[in-house]
């Protein structure tokens, strides 16, 4: 007659291998999947740097935002001058420079070129005005340039409005903001623009962000514009200034 007890060695013994068989599986699972896991870091790499042809079907791709005319400006260029004219775009130590602090007086324009090197100019202009209306709309436009070799490749202008009604209170301000940017090396958003009228104070302001394109521009830049304007009895008056956080 045949003994069908087991000992407690043998059922321990069946039951380790039964738990390897059910394990096994699972293990050669997640050493297949391993290997997946660094493709998904390799999407998001940005090119080291901007090249002729690359930067020429950008401009094409937005031929409707300036990319026709600087296009053109930028065929008339020697090989060398499009070279520099690259590594100028994509140098974040000039894009940091562009930025200024002013003031004036409302009605008279304000224009300034400073020049950052030899190919490289940095342009502020203020425009400003009071209306003739019956509530004496005041409109002043603020906007800071970026130019290569006289081509304008970052324009970022903040528009303020409000009503003087007479050098009383200022009221129903607004405020819009205006890009061009044909920098292949950054791409430049606004924050929805602000007006804010106080007293006989009103500001108009935005933060532009700078988002690299490329690897040679290292991190990103955000600026503060403002442009603030005090309408009084005794003077009509403007300040401001583009700075970088």
């Amino acid at each position: 007659m045949i003994n069908r007890t087991l000992s407690r060695g043998t059922i321990a013994a069946l039951a380790t291998a039964t738990a390897v068989a059910v394990l096994a599986p699972a293990a050669q699972a997640v050493t297949a999947a391993a290997p997946i896991a660094p493709v998904a870091h390799t999407a998001a790499v940005l090119p080291a740097h901007l090249t002729v042809d690359g930067y020429q079907a950008y401009l094409k791709k937005n031929w409707a935002k300036g990319g026709r005319e600087t296009s053109a400006a930028f065929k008339k260029l020697t090989p060398a001058q499009r070279k520099k004219f690259l590594l100028h775009l994509e140098d974040r130590k000039i894009y940091l420079a562009l930025r200024n602090t002013v003031k004036g007086n409302v009605g008279h324009r304000l224009h300034i070129v400073n020049s950052y090197n030899q190919d490289v100019q940095l342009v502020t202009d203020v425009t400003s005005r009071i209306a003739g209306d019956k509530v004496a709309t005041a409109t002043l436009n603020f906007t800071v340039s970026e130019r290569i070799y006289g081509i304008t490749v970052t324009t970022e202008t903040v528009t303020v409005g409000f009503e003087t009604r007479g050098h009383a209170k200022n009221k129903n301000a607004h405020a819009k903001v205006t890009l061009k940017n044909v920098n292949a090396a950054i791409a430049v958003k606004a924050s929805k623009p602000k007006a804010v009228a106080k007293g006989a104070i009103t500001n108009g302001s935005t933060v532009w962000t700078a988002t690299p394109q490329v690897r040679a521009f290292g991190k990103k830049v955000v600026k503060d514009q403002l442009i603030q304007s005090a309408v009084t009895k005794t003077g009509k008056t403007f300040s401001a200034r583009l700075t970088n956080r």
